[in-house]
């Protein structure tokens, strides 16, 4: 009976051992599995990210760029700081942390010429600078003309990175040059390294529990099967939200790029039209009409992407007062009445008023009106018809809601899109599709206002037969009194300004020009410095109170207005 019981233990045990060794594999194989997935879906976005920056300069560098931008005094030309810049711009718009072009030097070396970096980056590499070992195989692949990405994780002297090199042509298909982006990869890298650590603990707690309780351990491995089943799940959630964000990306792009082209176009067909007939006053007086024109659809683009981040970094402070209850409105169709005029659509408006003065802030709950009376008139065909209502629901606490109601016989949107209409960039049709221009920013600004002032928003739409959005406001009661000034303020005496000097530390020339003749209307004495150390040196030379005021710019070469500012005080 003893000898017969010992071959049973024995596989009783070598079974256990089976057991053992293929929860340990199979904990292997899953991390692994998890490890090459998530590496490959960054890969693959970082690698559409890049493929649309390349598309976005592939015809901006022309042989001379190449040629003659080869060594640190190179940066002085206008033509090194225009590329920087647009360089720079690209690299900020995404997760690329270093953005630049690169080609062999005179002693077959490889060496950098324009670097997107900020010019004071600790690690911003001067035209000439010589390319560390890491990049040189991709860089030498690009000049040979492939397209070359790194298919892993490269561990670098200053992180984890993914690389993208792309090979730069002239005109004539010669390859001149090297353009090369590289994306931080240390958050994902942080992220595996992490998993693993937690996986390599769970197979060794697996092994002891196992070795202890036989029952114990298959019921750790069905848990562990489970966990590594949500653990896919999430990755395809993770991989799923990290493409819409990039297609929302990509299509914020080319759609802001296209609109902004558009009156960029206009302003510059327009400005050589009028220098070309100086002498003609009525073709030059049409010219800056249409300049003017052009120039506030871009201001206007520019505003909603900087609206856009001035709220989602929560600097949107509600600032409420007392106002009459229907002043905003009327405000709004004022404002709107030249677009209405202009597509002979007409406007019908009602109103319901019971309680005539509230608290609100009306610079918000203007720009949501605006946005959404200004769609109306976009996607209302000429002759149509919008009608905007208004009226007062009671609330709690003595409070009540301010309900607007903007409704149109326009286009209409699908149901589909009026699942994404708040999100940012969401556009149903590109305007060179649908003839209106636009960012898609709109929509989104308007439910991140009503949303910060603790109201909601109602939409309702059919395609081909308009569409209506309601807008609900809380807002506390107010009287006619506190409607009412409490001082009146004086007005600004700027006879005292004249003859004052001030130090303008400055270095775009336009931006300078434009800054002296303002502030030389009222009498003041300009000084121009076009860095932050000719500010310095400025300031140091001059006797004590000769300057009444810096104005600081805050981006400058050399040294910027944060270091300038510093050392002012240190001196002060």
């Amino acid at each position: 009976m003893q000898t017969a019981k010992r071959p049973r233990e024995l596989g009783l045990i070598v079974a256990f051992l089976v057991i053992v060794l293929f929860v340990t594999v199979y904990t292997f194989v899953l991390q692994l599995n998890y490890s090459n997935m998530a590496v490959d879906t960054v890969v693959a976005w970082d690698t559409r990210c890049a493929d649309a920056i390349h598309r976005l300069v592939s015809n901006t560098f022309t042989r001379d760029d190449f040629e003659n931008i080869t060594t640190r005094s190179d940066m002085s030309t206008e033509r090194y700081y225009e590329l920087q810049s647009k360089l720079n711009e690209l690299r900020s718009l995404n997760s690329t942390r270093y953005l630049y072009t690169a080609k062999r030097g005179a002693d077959g070396r490889l060496i950098y010429l324009i670097d997107g970096l900020d010019l004071d980056a600790d690690d911003f590499a001067y035209p000439g600078t010589h390319i560390e070992e890491e990049m040189v195989p991709y860089i030498d692949a690009a000049l040979l003309g492939k397209t070359i990405y790194s298919q892993e994780i490269v561990d670098t002297t200053w992180g984890h990175i993914f690389t993208a090199c792309y090979p730069v042509k002239d005109a004539s298909g010669e390859i001149i040059g090297a353009l090369c982006m590289e994306m931080d990869m240390e958050q994902t890298y942080t992220i595996l390294a992490d998993s693993n650590g937690r996986t390599h603990a769970m197979a060794i707690t697996a092994v002891i529990v196992l070795l202890l309780l036989g029952i114990a351990a298959y019921c750790a491995m069905r848990k562990q099967k489970a966990r590594g089943f949500e653990q896919q799940k999430a990755l395809e959630k993770a991989a799923q939200a990290a493409d819409a964000a990039n297609r929302a990306k990509s299509t914020f792009l080319f759609n802001v790029s296209h609109d902004i082209r558009t009156p960029m176009n206009a302003i510059l067909g327009f400005a050589e039209l009028g220098q070309k007939n100086l002498g003609d006053a009525e073709k030059t007086g049409d010219c800056l009409r249409k300049i003017q024109i052009s120039g506030s659809k871009m201001l206007a683009i520019l505003d909603n992407v900087l609206e856009l981040s001035r709220i989602e970094s929560g600097k949107t402070v509600v600032e409420a007062t007392a106002v009459e209850a229907g002043s905003v409105l009327d405000a709004c169709l004022t404002m709107v009445q030249p677009e209405l005029d202009k597509k002979h659509i007409e406007l019908t408006v009602s109103r319901e008023i019971e309680h005539p003065y509230v608290y609100l802030d009306t610079t918000l709950v203007t720009e949501i009106i605006l946005n959404l009376i200004s769609n109306s008139i976009k996607y209302t065909a000429e002759g149509g018809k919008i009608h905007c209502e208004m009226h007062q629901t009671e609330g709690t606490d003595g409070n009540i809601t301010q309900v607007f109601t903007v409704r149109d016989n326009g286009i209409g949107m699908s149901e589909e899109f009026q699942k994404h209409i708040y999100e940012s960039f969401a556009r149903e049709r590109s305007s060179t599709m649908s003839g209106v221009e636009g960012t898609g920013l709109g929509m989104g600004i308007v439910k991140k206002l009503i949303d910060r002032m603790n109201g909601r928003i109602e939409l309702e739409s059919h395609l081909g037969e308009g569409t209506t959005f309601t807008v609900y406001l809380p807002c506390r009661l107010a009287t006619f009194e506190d409607t009412q000034p409490k001082k009146a303020g004086d007005s600004a005496d700027v006879s005292i300004l004249r003859g004052k000097r001030i130090l303008l530390a400055e270095d775009n020339d336009l931006n300078a020009e434009i800054a002296i003749a303002m502030l030389s209307e009222v009498g003041l004495v300009i000084d121009r410095a076009e860095n932050g150390v000719d500010c310095a040196e400025k300031l140091d030379k001059a006797p004590a109170g000769y300057y009444s005021l810096i104005l600081m710019d805050i981006q400058m070469p050399v040294q910027d207005g944060y270091a300038t500012t510093e050392m002012i005080r240190r001196y002060l």
